[in-house]
């Protein structure tokens, strides 16, 4: 108890971190499930960041890093610990060079570019990390920018989407990535994302860290082609995944060559119910919370559509869907 009252002196020292005790964490709209944090810390500024790391590093309580938390499973009771997260004041968009020539992106070129890119094609952008990534996807469209169509329906943070790679459509946030800032105890750089592993769900951004700014290079197009392609990939979303429910999204990753969904499916998982936790009609990875369900409620769900898949196919999900203040009982610690 003692380290965690020292921990919380130290933070409260930092310029530029709130700090909110007993802080909600599990009353998103998205999913309204979970308890509290003990300590909440919002940090306004990348060198906050860098300063809380520093102090949380150093002490021996538990604490977290936390995004939008929109595919997060916060526990019932909460999260005993200290939970790190970026403030309003880390959403903003502004261009770094309005005509570049396009730079190394971390995957294929930025997405729709033109085959003979030259300079003025493209455009630089830095995005603080807390901005969110459905409404960055539409704003760049009405600037006539190309490259983040894929991720108009995909919910939670930009730093977020860099931290699992998120994707969907056939393009992942390494298709756009030109460099990403990480707050690490005490220090802050831009690192090239050429010099990050990039895969599936997943960047190698160092343990402990955190993404506060992202640098994206995205292609010049006519606004209305970038809008009829967002139009086109959110009309999909509307006809194949749960709309106007409360879910974390996609529960499990896909395995190579396959469809988390597809296999989910054909388990016959569809419906299927466990307290107030159901597998959606409508798509079988998507879990939804019909009926105030509890963390509790929907770790059993899981465990069930787990162990159904293995038993049909011989293969098991991995989560996609990210853990606080509750294990899965696969999973051993």
């Amino acid at each position: 108890m003692t380290g965690s009252v020292d921990v919380a002196a130290r933070l409260r020292a930092v310029a530029g971190l709130k700090l909110w005790p007993n802080a909600p964490l599990g009353h998103s709209p998205r999913w309204a499930w979970g308890g509290p944090a003990a300590l909440l810390a919002a940090a306004a500024t990348p060198e906050a960041v860098a300063a809380a790391l520093a102090c949380l590093s150093d002490a021996g309580s538990p604490w977290a890093f936390l995004g939008a938390g929109s595919n997060m499973l916060v526990g019932d009771k909460g999260f005993a610990g200290i939970v790190l997260k970026l403030s309003d004041e880390l959403q903003y968009v502004q261009v770094v060079d309005e005509d570049a020539a396009a730079p190394a992106v971390a995957g294929a070129a930025a997405a729709t570019a033109p085959a003979d890119s030259h300079k003025g094609d493209t455009v630089i952008l830095e995005v603080g990390a807390a901005t969110p990534l459905p409404k960055l996807s539409a704003l760049v469209a009405d600037w006539g920018l190309a490259g983040l169509e894929f991720a108009c329906a995909i919910p939670g943070s930009v730093g977020g989407a860099v931290l699992m790679n998120a994707g969907a459509h056939g393009a992942e946030m390494s298709s756009v990535v030109v460099a990403v800032q990480v707050a690490e105890p005490g220090t802050l750089r831009w690192e090239p994302a050429t010099s990050l592993e990039w895969r599936y769900r997943s960047c190698s951004i160092p343990s402990g860290g955190a993404v506060t700014a992202v640098r994206l290079c995205l292609a010049r197009d006519q606004v209305s082609a970038v809008k009829n392609r967002r139009r086109r990939y959110l009309q999909w979303r509307r006809e194949n995944q749960p709309r106007g429910q409360r879910t974390f999204g996609s529960t499990f990753k896909n395995p190579p060559d396959d469809s988390a969904g597809r296999l989910l499916d054909a388990a016959g998982l569809k419906g299927s119910i466990r307290g107030g936790a159901a597998v959606s009609r409508v798509h079988a990875n998507f879990i939804i919370n019909y009926a105030d369900a509890t963390a509790a409620d929907v770790v059993s769900l899981m465990t069930m559509m787990r162990e159904a898949v293995y038993i049909k196919f011989g293969l098991l999900l991995e989560p996609e869907v990210h853990v606080l203040g509750v294990s899965l009982p696969w999973v051993r610690t």
